[in-house]
């Protein structure tokens, strides 16, 4: 059962019907990335997204430069988006990768798709665990406790020992690159993300978001970073997405998809 955060005035059974789910979630959210992440609730909610049906994804020590609950102004707008109904969910304790890797396929995951990023790549068992109990600490202090209930770790990567250790975590979910992982399966295996680093990344994603909104509607999460928001064009892809999805398919936090 989930722990003490609102939900949806009508049930998830009801939203949905037979159509298909969007989960539209809002990454990296922190004290470093407040003001683009503010914006970003307000695009989705622009685009018809209920407050109840997104998932804001909170960095308890962003860049190890900040904990959130030194940061009043962050925590008080995270516990006004949970009062209005707005699922909260760790996400990794720093967000920085630990580590190095130079492997072929190391190098692409941690620095070609994460971009030094991926927080849980390298990390042993041991130090998984101590980042998992950190960031539950900090958001204990912040007064956001209830984030630790799921876990999607930055990048959506984890090393096979931090994947044990994070399977074995009293986390209701976790998510993967794959898809949401509860009750031994693997949900909402689509994903939609940009990449807002460069003029050529941004093309690149916007073009793929494009061609998977026109696909048959299957269960859908669509992920939105706080850098999204600097980017005219990304903006705009974002927005088409939304605008696009939001009329055809249910539209559900984590929480209330996993529920109904």
């Amino acid at each position: 059962m989930w722990r003490s955060q609102a939900s949806s005035p009508k049930s998830a059974r009801d939203i949905r019907g037979t159509k298909a789910a969007l989960l539209v979630s809002i990454h990296d959210v922190s004290p470093l990335t407040l003001e683009n992440s503010q914006r970003a609730v307000e695009v989705a909610l622009d685009a018809g997204v209920p407050i109840e049906a997104m998932t804001i994804l909170v960095i308890p020590r962003h860049e190890d430069r900040i904990s959130i609950d030194e940061h009043p102004t962050t925590c008080a707008w995270l516990r006004g988006l949970a009062e209005r109904g707005a699922q909260l969910v760790m996400h990794g304790y720093t967000h920085r990768m630990a580590g190095r890797s130079y492997s072929p396929a190391g190098l692409f995951w941690s620095y070609g798709f994460a971009r030094g990023q991926g927080e849980l790549f390298n990390c042993t068992a041991a130090e998984t665990q101590r980042r998992l109990t950190c960031g539950r600490d900090v958001l204990e202090r912040a007064g956001l406790s209830v984030a630790a209930t799921g876990f999607v770790p930055p990048a959506w990567l984890l090393s096979r020992q931090a994947r044990s250790v994070v399977d074995a975590a009293d986390f209701c979910f976790h998510e993967v690159l794959g898809g949401i992982v509860a009750d031994g399966r693997l949900l909402a295996r689509r994903l939609i993300g940009w990449g807002s680093l460069n003029a050529v990344e941004a093309s690149v994603t916007c073009w793929w978001a494009d061609i998977q909104r026109r696909r048959e509607p299957v269960d859908t999460r669509l992920a939105i970073h706080p850098a999204d928001m600097v980017r005219a064009r990304t903006l705009a892809s974002i927005r088409r997405a939304l605008d696009s999805l939001v009329t055809k398919m249910a539209v559900l936090s984590y929480r209330d998809y996993l529920v109904g």
